[in-house]
């Protein structure tokens, strides 16, 4: 499917400049006139680099125009912008973004549901329109978080637009309708978007997975599924945790995976199984659960899994790399905000104090503010610049 190949294509974008962006800002680090920042300056950080994001991401229109797409939008983009907004406390840019994402991404025209496409760009005419009308489960989730968050806050759209609450209850009404699937034994799953296949094996994104979320979820939209689907997530998670296929695991999540109709684990053909960057999302999500409602599953995933990995990776190197096998072999000789940021969260969850100021001590040495422009590793990075503030962002407390 298009999502399939755009997703991978959006994958190598963001690692082969960005892996030349993070060279090239690494060795820029003594420049003159360049700033970098220290621990007590995470909230001045996050308020500076959140002002020269919307400047330098978010058109005045309410678009997120992402430079390494060739100018294009996607979902995801727009559901980081309305939950960076959300924490931010940033009503005007919450609304701006949301009117444009549901104007022009919202499936209502179309299929006739409340999901959003998740590719819009320059068509081959040369017009501007949705490219592709299939959806990307992430973006769907983080958009209706955005959405119930808004709502909970008491914030209200203009008159021309649908109420928070109200849209977020029609677009998990669509997620639950069409990128769910059930498994044999009853365990219900996320898919990646409404293209997933019509039988076992299942394609899945680990990294999509979001139980605090959907606790969210069930409060606004009282249904069983919410239940089920996050009580099917802990179980599917914990397996992943130790092996996919015959891989032994080390406590690592894998960008991609499949799951046949008796829920076993194993590769998906021509899918990274490295954790990357898709992958390196997951315990930021995890956290939330942890943090928000002390979910045990989700403090010892992170606790006994996962954390264990990084925190001897750490002693032996005194850095992380961007990227690793799932078996724990790195595979990127650079540092990378966005793993910071999700070593950041799980330390958050488990409690270890100490390591969670450490990475974010590495997260701030990677940013850089000239001028009015504030940013992580490079400004047209749009990944780093995204996880390195929701990193520091659940760090100082805003992610709540």
């Amino acid at each position: 499917m298009a999502i399939c190949l755009g997703k991978f294509w959006n994958m190598e974008i963001r690692n082969l400049p960005g892996m030349v962006l993070l060279a090239l800002a690494l060795a820029a680090a003594g420049c003159v006139g360049e700033k970098q920042a220290t621990l007590p300056d995470v909230e001045r950080v996050l308020q500076a680099s959140w002002r020269s994001y919307r400047r330098h991401f978010i058109s005045p229109a309410g678009r997120v125009v992402i430079g390494e797409r060739s100018g294009e939008s996607i979902s995801e983009g727009q559901a980081y912008a309305l939950l960076r907004a959300v924490w931010a406390g940033d009503r005007d840019t919450f609304q701006l973004v949301y009117a444009w994402t549901w104007k022009n991404l919202s499936r209502r025209a179309g299929p006739g549901d409340a999901l959003l496409a998740w590719r819009w760009g320059r068509d081959q005419d040369g017009a501007w329109r949705v490219l592709d009308r299939n959806t990307a489960t992430d973006g769907n989730l983080d958009y209706a978080l955005a959405l119930a968050l808004a709502a909970r806050r008491g914030w209200r759209p203009g008159p021309e637009l649908p109420d928070y609450a109200e849209e977020a209850r029609r677009v998990l009404e669509g997620i639950l309708a069409l990128e769910t699937v059930s498994l044999a034994d009853g365990e219900l799953l996320l898919t990646p978007g409404n293209w997933h296949e019509e039988r076992p094996p299942y394609l899945l994104n680990p990294s999509y997975f979001s139980p605090a979320a959907y606790r969210i979820f069930g409060k606004l939209q009282p249904q069983p599924a919410w239940l089920r689907l996050r009580d099917s997530t802990y179980g599917l998670l914990a397996r992943l945790a130790q092996g996919l296929g015959p891989q032994k695991g080390v406590g690592l999540f894998p960008d991609w995976c499949q799951v046949n109709d008796r829920g076993e684990l194993s590769p998906a053909p021509g899918r990274d199984t490295q954790f990357g960057w898709e992958a390196v999302r997951l315990p930021w999500r995890l956290a939330l659960d942890s943090l928000w409602f002390q979910e045990e599953r989700a403090t010892g995933l992170l606790r006994e899994q996962f954390l264990p990995f990084f925190k001897k990776e750490w002693q032996a190197r005194g850095r992380l790399m961007a990227l690793y096998s799932y078996g724990g072999e790195p595979l990127a000789g650079y540092e990378s905000p966005v793993l910071y940021a999700g070593v950041l969260a799980a330390a958050l969850a488990a409690g270890d104090q100490p390591f969670a100021r450490e990475m974010a001590e590495k997260i701030l040495s990677l940013y850089r503010q000239e001028g009015e422009e504030a940013y992580f590793v490079s400004r047209d990075n749009y990944y780093a610049n995204n996880w390195a503030w929701l990193g520091l962002a659940l760090y100082a407390g805003w992610v709540k």
